[in-house]
């Protein structure tokens, strides 16, 4: 799945997610794209402002590493940032709250769950976050169990349903930088897993602790 695309003649590295391209013209269509290094810019957009980053909506410029090596570092960092940012923009988090929910609206969230593919579950801290098709699904297990429910049980019924399920503070090292842009907000560790990498339809445990 590609996020991005990014037009550079030199060498840049960053996950395959980016579509790294030399020539504005292997670009994907429709995904926000920067252009690295002044020449190359001026030379595709004779008009474009040197002092904004923007040269149009969703198109973005930078300088080369060898041009200006902070500017370039920074410039990347905040075309990271708002990629992601706008990126979960897109997904919709809710919130399994048996105490103020209805059993109409319980009933409603859970035949949701199982209508889904390629389930993608992380639990930390007491809470378990289910992620697929841009719907991000918590579960306080502390107010379940509060409440007189069985949390094994209902942690064995969602990784049954699950194609990966991840535990643990190794995931959030492995994806440290990514959740860094959008304010360490760890629900998003499935929909982040999910875009780096490709949900088989398999199930695939893994249990970090």
């Amino acid at each position: 799945m590609k996020i991005a695309n990014i037009v550079s003649t030199s060498n840049i590295s960053l996950p395959e997610q980016f579509n790294i391209v030399s020539s504005i013209d292997d670009i994907i269509d429709n995904l926000p794209t920067l252009i690295v290094g002044y020449d190359l810019t001026k030379k595709l957009f004779k008009d474009f402002d040197i002092l904004n980053r923007e040269i149009k909506p969703n198109l973005y410029w930078t300088v080369k590493k060898t041009e200006d090596r902070d500017k370039f570092q920074d410039d990347l960092n905040w075309f990271q940032h708002k990629l992601y940012n706008e990126l979960i923009t897109n997904v919709k988090y809710i919130i399994i709250d048996p105490i103020q929910q209805n059993k109409k609206t319980i009933k409603k969230i859970i035949n949701k769950i199982y209508s889904l593919n390629n389930i993608i579950s992380y639990e930390k801290n007491n809470m378990i976050y289910i992620y697929s098709d841009n719907l991000i699904f918590g579960v306080d297990l502390n107010l379940l169990k509060y409440i007189g429910i069985n949390i094994n049980k209902i942690k064995q019924k969602i990784k049954n349903i699950s194609n990966t399920y991840l535990i643990g503070n190794d995931i959030i090292s492995q994806y440290k930088q990514y959740i860094e842009y959008i304010n360490n907000n760890v629900k998003y560790i499935p929909f982040l897993y999910f875009i780096f990498n490709k949900v088989e339809d398999k199930l695939n445990f893994f249990y970090k602790t």
